[in-house]
């Protein structure tokens, strides 16, 4: 008896034993392993075409989206459901889309050729594709596509572009994140089939994802979308080449930053030869500050108390320097006479600068200059963003320093860097990192990760700071920035003029333009850089574009 139940025992055991390895299994197919099977088993009932790539979406600070801003509809055709391979279907659609000769040819070929579903056609227009529909011709189906670029420019080279092929990002931040924003997860336009590959009634043609796999995450960043509308709408009426950066200066969110000439990303083989260099985004390229950089020489004197504010110099349009004579930018209308530091940041004298420069040093200037970014890439991280270029102090003869003191020479700095410096000034001397990346979101707007500013550093005295912003505002009320004066608010800043040692066809110099400036007066919320390659005058040209911009931005 005894036996007889160890023997029922071991058998139940046993029983229990295969029933757990069979539930296990269970488990693993259908919730573990289950929509990878599931879609494996349909594939064998499904004709798909992927429609839109399995990516994350890049959005502004209001969630707005940046891409996939539009769609168009494309006509596809499913070879396997055409009831006559003679094309009947496909001349019936010449009355609503007028396909092109060889278009048709092509689609015929692939007909008689082929079982994989093609797009017949693309962008044709919601009217086009619902009478399409409704036609209901076996095989042909016209479906909504999202543009993963929309067909506009905007913010073209902060987004950056995607190689179709591979759906890996190449630049902007597509490149920058491309682990993250590259998902697992196509979406797809599939018919649904019988074993004799004809359409199952009810069922048609669907809309598909995969349920399995990498879920791509979505990127915000601090761009505002209405700023980047209203700058690249002033930028495409006043500059071909050029950049403009808007920044918050007390947190260091770049609100806006936009690149002349810009590029859309669905034709990019229009753009790899042209001169204009399109895909260059000048927001982070180098060029020579010109006058700009006198900022740095008053912050650099002040701090180091080589200059008082109640100092008096004497511009006589020219300075001497080892035989070598260095001429105002305004030589020819003569001598300016006695000025305080103040009129002579107002009316950019090049001779008092070149003058304290010298008093001051090669190497207090140099050390000014880097606690304000120059000479060092900011933490925006973008590929190909320049350092600039800021010579070594013990390289500096006294030439070499009267041209860094006006911005010239070896001197270079990025629109972003001069942002960073004029946020500086703003920010009581506090200098913070410029970012451009808020927070990394899931699908359904979950928050992954978010960043906040980055610690902040104290690079000159808040007296130092308050005195530099007393002459930027002379600048445009005054001095050679009145152009960059807006009504009713105000704005500060300062203009510059840099010499490329090039001849224009008429022999004129050319120049880059520049002005870096904040709005308003009183309590300043933007700090705006205006660039504006070979555009000759600071005054001129860029100070008028940087009113524009500011006028348009706070109206917002």
């Amino acid at each position: 008896m005894a036996y007889s139940n160890r023997r029922i025992y071991q058998l139940l055991l046993f029983f229990l034993v295969a029933a757990g390895f069979l539930v296990l299994r269970l488990f693993y197919l259908q919730i573990i392993h289950g929509p990878q099977l599931a879609l494996e088993g349909l594939s064998i009932r499904v004709q798909e075409l992927p429609v839109e790539v399995a990516r994350g979406e890049i959005l502004d600070c209001n969630r707005l989206p940046l891409t996939s801003t539009s769609q168009q509809y494309n006509v596809i055709v499913f070879p396997g459901q055409i009831e006559h391979k003679t094309g009947q279907a496909l001349h019936k659609l010449d009355t609503i889309i007028d396909l092109p000769p060889v278009q048709l040819d092509m689609a015929l070929r692939r007909l008689s050729t082929s079982q994989y579903p093609f797009r017949l056609a693309k962008d044709i227009g919601y009217d086009a594709a619902r009478k399409i529909n409704e036609m209901q011709i076996p095989g042909v189906v016209a479906v909504a596509e999202k543009v993963r670029y929309g067909h506009g420019v905007l913010a073209s080279h902060v987004v950056g572009y995607i190689n179709a092929a591979d759906n890996k990002g190449v630049s902007g931040i597509e490149g920058m994140y491309d682990e993250l924003l590259h998902g697992s997860q196509p979406e797809y336009v599939a018919a649904l089939v019988d074993a004799g590959q004809q359409l199952i009634p009810g069922l048609g043609y669907k809309r598909m994802k995969l349920t399995a796999g990498n879920r791509e995450t979505n990127i915000i960043l601090t761009i505002d979308k209405h700023i980047q509308q209203k700058v690249e709408e002033v930028m495409d009426h006043t500059m071909v080449k050029g950049a403009v950066v808007v920044m918050r200066p007390y947190t260091g969110e770049v609100l806006a930053m936009a690149s002349r000439p810009a590029f859309d990303a669905n034709n990019l083989s229009h753009y790899l030869d042209q001169s204009s260099a399109p895909l260059l985004n000048r927001a982070i390229s180098a060029y020579q500050p010109g006058s700009v950089f006198k900022l740095v020489v008053a912050a650099a004197a002040l701090e180091n108390k080589t200059v008082r504010m109640d100092d008096s110099f004497f511009d006589q349009g020219f300075i001497d320097v080892n035989n070598v004579r260095f001429q105002g930018w305004d030589y020819e209308q003569g001598p300016k006479g006695r000025l305080t530091l103040t009129e002579a940041m107002a009316h950019s004298s090049n001779p008092v600068f070149i003058e304290i420069a010298l008093k001051l040093g090669a190497d207090k200037l140099i050390t000014m200059a880097q606690k304000l970014g120059y000479g060092s890439r900011t933490k925006l991280d973008f590929w190909g963003e320049s350092k600039g270029n800021l010579p070594e102090s013990d390289q500096l003869y006294p030439g070499d320093l009267a041209n860094l003191a006006i911005g010239q020479g070896f001197c270079e700095a990025t629109p972003v860097q001069l942002a960073q410096m004029t946020a500086t000034i703003v920010n009581d001397g506090i200098k913070v990192e410029p970012y451009i990346v808020s927070m990394f979101a899931s699908p359904d707007g979950a928050i992954v990760k978010k960043f906040q500013p980055s610690s902040a550093v104290r690079v000159m005295s808040r007296q130092t700071a308050e005195r530099l912003r007393t002459m930027m505002a002379a600048v445009t009320q005054y001095g050679t920035g009145q152009a960059a004066y807006v009504e009713g608010a105000g704005s500060a800043g300062k203009t510059g003029s840099a010499e490329t040692g090039r001849i224009s066809s008429t022999g004129k110099g050319i120049n880059h333009a520049w002005f870096a400036g904040f709005t308003p007066l009183d309590r300043p919320q933007y700090v705006i850089v205006i660039f504006v390659e070979e555009g000759m005058s600071g005054s001129n040209v860029a100070a008028p574009i940087f009113r524009e911009i500011a006028a348009a931005v706070l109206k917002q």
